[in-house]
């Protein structure tokens, strides 16, 4: 499942293409201070202005999404900062919601700002002695973080937003891909853990694991997952989402699989889980069966 545009991926993957294995870049990081750099406006080709870190948090209305019968917005913001110095790229997309300033969309809102914000901080402390040693090895190379996200589903009552994120370390054998999912009851403005869609007792997780891997297994032909990928516990399905015909659990490169077959997700239909779920899930969300 490939989540953003193939212009993304194939543009990040040519950068990583080539390199050779060498030394982690999870070494030993500390705060240095980093110079100006340049934070390009949403969307690209607007007039460039210098400021320092933290970056200037920019609008995109061409990404727009709006729903809770329009009167709420999803407005992208975008984070665009390049050291030719220290040898970092970063470029950041997180939605912000507009057209309500309820506590409960102010702590939605800071959530996922603090999440996209938290992705690109490594680079911005790596020592300049670890950026010297980088640059002897492999020159002219940066180190780097994209994310993008997909809105899932949003209502007037509920939000589910897929974050997907590639980050590059020089001196990495390969990008790392993280993704991460979050869903939002907009009314209390709580962030919804999976265990609050099923019934007390009932063994999701077990329905769950076995679901996946059944799929997955049967999608990669001689594939075996690694020992304990797809065990019932519950931080080998924390990368969930909630889509309009059922819940999305996504596992990134190198969790389940070897690298090599990249991202995997399975969708579980409401029909399948329908036992499973608490009252009104998911019409509580104002999602019905399809």
């Amino acid at each position: 499942m490939k989540r953003f545009a193939l212009s993304l991926i194939s543009s990040f993957l040519a950068f990583t293409a080539g390199l050779v294995t060498a030394s982690s870049w999870n070494g030993t990081r500390r705060a240095v201070a980093i110079e100006p750099v340049v934070v390009e406006r949403c969307p690209p080709g607007q007039q460039q202005v210098q400021a320092p870190v933290p970056p200037i948090m920019t609008e995109a209305p061409d990404r727009e999404y709006p729903f809770a019968q329009g009167h709420l917005r999803l407005v992208p913001e975008r984070v665009q900062l390049k050291s030719e110095s220290m040898f970092y790229d970063i470029d950041v997309k997180y939605p912000q919601i507009v057209g309500g300033d309820t506590p409960g969309i102010r702590k939605i809102n800071q959530h996922m700002k603090g999440l996209a914000t938290q992705k690109y901080q490594w680079p911005l402390n790596v020592s300049k002695e670890a950026v010297r040693q980088g640059q002897e090895m492999l020159p002219g190379t940066f180190n780097s973080v994209n994310l993008d996200y997909e809105v899932s589903v949003a209502t007037d009552s509920f939000l589910s937003i897929f974050f997907m994120g590639y980050s590059y370390g020089v001196g990495a054998a390969h990008a790392v891909q993280e993704s991460e999912a979050v869903n939002y009851d907009l009314t209390s403005g709580r962030q919804l853990n999976l265990s609050d869609l099923f019934k007390p007792g009932a063994k999701y997780l077990k329905f769950i694991s076995d679901y996946c891997t059944e799929e997955l297994t049967r999608g990669i032909e001689g594939a075996e997952p690694f020992q304990g990928a797809l065990a019932p516990v519950a931080k080998n399905f924390e990368s969930w989402h909630i889509t309009t015909s059922g819940i999305s659990f996504n596992f990134d490169a190198c969790k389940v699989f070897p690298c090599a077959e990249g991202e995997q997700a399975v969708e579980i239909p409401f029909g399948e889980l329908e036992p499973l779920l608490n009252p009104g899930i998911p019409g509580k969300f104002k999602i019905t069966y399809p």
